[in-house]
């Protein structure tokens, strides 16, 4: 008897997991089949690229749609364990219903965007779903003959769709076999697979769209990216903003807009040209998590960053720079597109947004120059990886691009990827524009050395992360110094955002966002080396300045100044997670936060008089960035 009910036990084990991968397949094939039909009804940009770069979306776009067919799976999952106890006709009646709606949806989604994507260059996402509030504009904005063939399209896709899966996603299940911890055991081992999958693995960040970037073609990107993924992740991100309603508006647009104008005007342009070459060489190093307390001659302690200390003392640096975010995603956003970071989302984790931003790289390549960009951990943060392919750099690698250097629990130490800095940087050709992101001073801080500081108490493992990056800075420069383009190279720091640091306490919150930024080399004229810029700017300046520098136009960057005109105006905006603002001036700083009744929590001026003023133009400001963020 023992016998035969473990025989029953293992047999219904076995149907339960059969029945799973059967599905996850299904789902899997189904999520290509529907991109063939995107690259086919596309074929004229796709097939547009070498067939081997085409070929290349497939094995790109597996993780992502497994990702996908693991958040298809959780309700299958209840429904083919609930057959095997009691009422296994309701229960396989249910599975097929959702299997129906399911790939009606997916059908819808992929269908809808074909001319979408032809219209606007994106996947469908929430921002047109909002149209289907005003079905009057999409009768009029489409043709008889293309809303009649999109239906036809919809019909066989879905039909084909629906009979594929009826034979082989799908099976009939009519007979109970009573076996409720079988059941339920492989309900929670399914259950901890789909949270595996759907996470992407046991890599430290989650996946995202980025796992499907591969290429310089945004084309075959996009056609990578897996539509139902795009879609529940753009709703994700929005639905809860009115896309038609600014939740921060002040005040009307066109006042709002003239707050801006006003602050961006100069009575003239009396620029100061600190470099001697008219196109030099640009090494661009983002600091993880850098604060100005750093740095000694930020205001900072002494003896963190001794090696940096040293070519603040014969650089050009700006002692009062400021991060307009507090994530690295927001930092990407500001140094290379020169875009304001928004109090709750982040621009570059959304394909639709980021694909529309400027970009300085842009700039440098119209220019002659080579790009790159190196990190050695995972790009998938915060969609990194897919917003810098949008950049169009000429060469990205990041951590999985290299196999012999040792890493830690989030990519391959500072002191390697320096190393391979200097290695890009001979091997590129003249002019370049090389860019290495850092990554040691990110939590856990798990470098490979001694800790020498030990003050500091909670944050001592952070500036231990500092004073070994700042050594590998050490060494690059040293290294870079015996290299031929080195006297033709300009070296720029600056931190993607700050850090809390020992000093970080009872601080107002602008102290919190305040980042080192160095201009460095031989490059630089002498009567500039060892100079501190004591104006305040933002790191979304960095574009527009460096642009100007060089002689490049920079007409795109909006939201950039030229910090090299002393007519220029002076202000830095920063947001932080409680939807809140903080505005600097030199005679003032206020903080607001909005979802706390705009509460002003933070105001320090010289006159009690000019509140309403830096509250007009912080929250002028706030309105205006996030008005273009929704369009």
């Amino acid at each position: 008897m023992r016998v035969c009910s473990y025989i029953s036990a293992m047999q219904t084990a076995l149907h339960i997991s059969r029945y799973f991968v059967r599905l996850m397949l299904f789902w899997m094939l189904l999520f290509q089949w529907e991109r063939l039909i995107f690259v086919l009804y596309h074929a004229g940009k796709i097939f547009a690229e070498p067939p081997g770069e085409v070929v290349g979306m497939l094995p790109h776009s597996l993780r992502l749609d497994f990702a996908t067919a693991c958040y298809l799976m959780g309700f299958p999952l209840v429904m083919i364990c609930l057959q095997n106890i009691a009422w296994p006709k309701v229960w396989n009646m249910l599975l097929r219903i959702y299997g129906w709606l399911v790939i009606l949806g997916i059908s819808g989604i992929v269908i809808a965007e074909l001319e979408l994507y032809n219209e606007w260059g994106v996947k469908l996402n929430y921002k047109a779903i909002q149209y289907l509030a005003h079905p009057t504009e999409i009768w009029n904005t489409l043709s008889i003959t293309q809303l009649f063939g999109m239906s036809m399209l919809y019909g066989i896709v879905a039909c084909l769709s629906l009979w594929a899966f009826e034979k082989w996603g799908w099976q009939r299940n009519e007979q109970v076999s009573f076996q409720p911890l079988s059941s339920l055991v492989l309900l929670t081992i399914g259950a901890a697979c789909i949270g595996f999958g759907l996470r992407g693995g046991w890599q430290q960040i989650p996946i995202n769209q980025s796992e499907s970037y591969y290429s310089k073609n945004a084309d075959l990107n996009i056609a990578a990216t897996n539509s139902l993924w795009n879609f529940g992740n753009s709703v994700y991100r929005n639905y809860n903003i009115p896309q038609d309603q600014n939740p921060y508006q002040y005040c009307p647009d066109e006042e709002a807009q003239s707050v801006i104008r006003a602050l961006h005007a100069t009575a003239k342009d009396t620029t100061i040209h600190i470099l001697s070459e008219a196109r030099p060489n640009v090494v661009l190093v983002i600091l993880e998590s850098w604060s100005a307390d750093l740095v000694r001659q930020c205001g900072g302690d002494s003896g963190i960053v001794p090696e940096f200390e040293r070519l603040c003392d014969s650089g050009y640096l700006f002692t009062k720079c400021y991060a307009t975010g507090e994530r690295s995603d927001q930092g990407m956003a500001a140094i290379w597109s020169a875009f304001p970071s928004q109090p709750t989302h982040s621009i570059i984790s959304q394909p639709d947004k980021f694909h529309k931003l400027p970009s300085m790289v842009n700039n440098f390549k119209a220019a002659g120059y080579y790009t790159s960009f190196l990190f050695g951990g995972q790009l998938i943060y915060g969609n990194i990886k897919g917003y810098m392919m949008a950049n169009h750099f000429d060469r990205i690698r990041e951590g999985s691009d290299f196999s012999d250097y040792p890493e830690g629990r989030l990519g391959i130490h500072d002191q390697y990827m320096m190393d391979e800095l200097l290695r890009q940087c001979n091997e590129a050709p003249q002019p370049f524009l090389n860019s290495l992101f850092t990554l040691s001073t990110h939590n856990p801080y798990d470098m490979p050395c001694s800790n020498p500081i030990q003050r500091g108490g909670d944050e001592r493992r952070y500036l231990n992360s500092a004073y070994y990056t700042d050594s590998c800075i050490g060494v690059f420069m040293r290294e870079a110094k015996k290299q031929p383009w080195y006297p033709h190279t300009l070296f720029v720091f600056v931190a993607d955002h700050s850090h809390h640091t020992p000093q970080h306490k009872d601080m107002p919150p602008a102290a919190h966002h305040h980042i080192p930024m160095l201009w460095y080399g031989d490059v630089i004229r002498p009567e500039f080396r060892g100079h501190q810029h004591q104006r305040i700017v933002s790191q979304v300046d960095l574009a527009a300045s460096l642009l100007t520098q060089l002689g490049m136009p920079h007409d795109e960057l909006k939201w950039s100044r030229n910090i090299f005109n002393p007519y220029g105006q002076e202000f830095a905006y920063m947001v932080f997670s409680h939807e809140g603002v903080t505005w600097l001036r030199p005679w003032g700083e206020l903080s607001v936060q909005h979802n706390d009744h705009d509460m002003l929590f933070n105001v320090q001026v010289r006159d009690s008089s000019d509140i309403p003023k830096l509250e007009r133009e912080g929250r002028a400001y706030l309105q205006e960035v996030f008005r273009q963020y929704l369009q």
